[in-house]
């Protein structure tokens, strides 16, 4: 038999079956990955089921009961009930291979097979699975089966003999077991150094904004965030752990980390956190109405924690396109400490540089889809710390900017400043900033950054 095979169900959908491997525990595994072709007629994204061969199965003798299943799903889309990254489908009394229900997330792409951007796995789930993953959140749960299988961010191959990753129906003793939460399928949370980025999509903007409304001081709204792709390692956190820890990709690409939720809240001491897989953030009472102010304006909002933490609300209003992970095989632990404060003192000898609010020169809405603003305000920190480095000597003050044109893999720097400067001078800092490397950016943006040298 010759793969990958094509069933054609109708006029207008398609599944294919192909057989390829993958590598899991100690060895190459068969895998038969099922692809449909035609759901986006229907304005749905196209789907895809991975099933590891059992080592007793014939490699050819493929299930048949998939294909039938995307039929009913296909019935489903064309009655206008879509899926989404996130949504969840029941399977009935007797299910599929074992599972009652299934979770659709972003894809995973393995070798050998066609691109799956855009396109929705399904994992099959125990009941208990499902119980726990509506109760904690998907992200959660996906971070728990990633650690079980050793497979960053998460496998979508499934195997009817994996076990259910919680034997019994007991409650969990976690910060979320009492806690009011909701859901934002479509937004994320990461670190990365010493800023934390909540990525708030205005399809869920509706929903935390009355999970906000009307809270009390030290109370707090927890809300569930989706898995962000950015990341290369997710906080992972089974009761009974005492430290921070996370799972994450053997080689790290971004740093950035990410959570299954972020909590909210305003209280007389303002701080940052890790509690469990998540990010803590309280603000002060001041600060706490300028963020609710800037969700309802559907504005993004920025602040600096006493410690010199950053919290980054980045509103967004457009869904960026999906592009698959690829398969990693193997995930490492890592434990980590509290987010990282940023150094807020110098050496007596060292220049005091501070980098100001940027402007954004690009004259685009598009920003957002652009650049990630975590990343970016890491690239303004670096050449903020280079600057310092460069005029540590310096004792008078006055005010440096910097306008960045910054495409992928390149910074081109102009300098400008409120006092005459020195050719010399000029060349040596523009030349040592471009030497930087740049924040990614998916297309050119153009910014202008003020840095205040020796201004409190």
């Amino acid at each position: 038999m010759n793969f990958p095979i094509n069933a054609n169900l109708d006029e207008s959908l398609q599944v294919e079956v192909h057989l390829h491997q993958l590598y899991l525990g100690d060895r190459d595994r068969y895998c038969w990955t099922y692809l449909t072709r035609g759901m986006q007629t229907h304005q749905q994204r196209e789907m895809c089921l991975s099933l590891l061969v059992g080592d007793e199965d014939d490699i050819e003798d493929f299930p048949k009961t998939p294909i039938k299943m995307f039929q009913l799903l296909a019935e489903r889309t064309r009655s206008g009930r879509k899926v989404v990254s996130g949504d969840s489908t029941r399977l009935g009394q007797k299910g599929i291979f074992g599972f009652p229900s299934l979770f659709y997330v972003p894809s995973i792409q393995y070798e050998d097979l066609p691109s799956v951007d855009e396109y929705l796995s399904l994992i099959l789930v125990h009941q208990e699975e499902y119980d726990y993953a509506r109760q904690y959140g998907l992200t959660r749960f996906l971070s728990r089966l990633g650690k079980f299988c050793s497979s960053f961010p998460y496998p979508t191959w499934n195997t009817p003999v994996r076990p259910s990753l919680f034997p019994s129906t007991a409650r969990e003793l976690s910060i979320l077991s009492n806690a009011s939460h909701v859901l934002a399928d479509y937004s994320y949370a990461h670190q990365l150094g010493s800023v934390l980025q909540f990525q708030l999509h205005q399809k869920d903007a509706d929903q935390v904004q009355k999970a906000l409304t009307g809270l009390q001081q030290n109370q707090v709204a927890v809300i569930n965030t989706a898995f962000s792709p950015r990341c290369d390692a997710s906080l992972y956190w089974q009761e009974g752990q005492e430290l921070p820890g996370a799972y994450a990709a053997p080689e790290a690409t971004t740093g950035m980390l990410g959570g299954s939720f972020v909590s909210l809240g305003f209280s007389q001491l303002a701080e940052l956190s890790i509690e469990e897989d998540g990010f803590s953030v309280v603000f002060s009472e001041s600060d706490w109405g300028s963020l609710c102010q800037a969700i309802s304006n559907e504005e993004s909002y920025e602040t600096e924690l006493p410690d010199g933490r950053r919290f980054v609300l980045d509103y967004v209003d457009v869904t960026a396109a999906s592009s698959a992970r690829p398969y990693e095989p193997v995930a490492v632990w890592k434990t980590l400490e509290q987010p990282a404060a940023k150094a807020k003192t110098r050496e007596p000898s060292q220049v005091n540089v501070r980098a100001g609010m940027y402007d954004n020169l690009s004259g685009t809405a598009s920003f957002a889809e652009r650049v990630n603003h975590a990343e970016l305000l890491a690239y303004i920190g670096r050449i903020e710390a280079i600057i310092g480095d460069a005029m540590s000597e310096e004792t008078d003050s006055f005010v440096l900017q910097l306008e960045l044109t910054i495409t992928p893999g390149q910074a081109n720097v102009r300098l400008l400043s409120d006092i005459d400067l020195n050719p010399d001078f000029d060349a040596f800092i523009t030349g040592t900033v471009q030497k930087i490397d740049p924040c990614p950016v998916t297309s050119q943006i153009h910014i202008r950054v003020p840095f205040h040298i020796n201004q409190e």
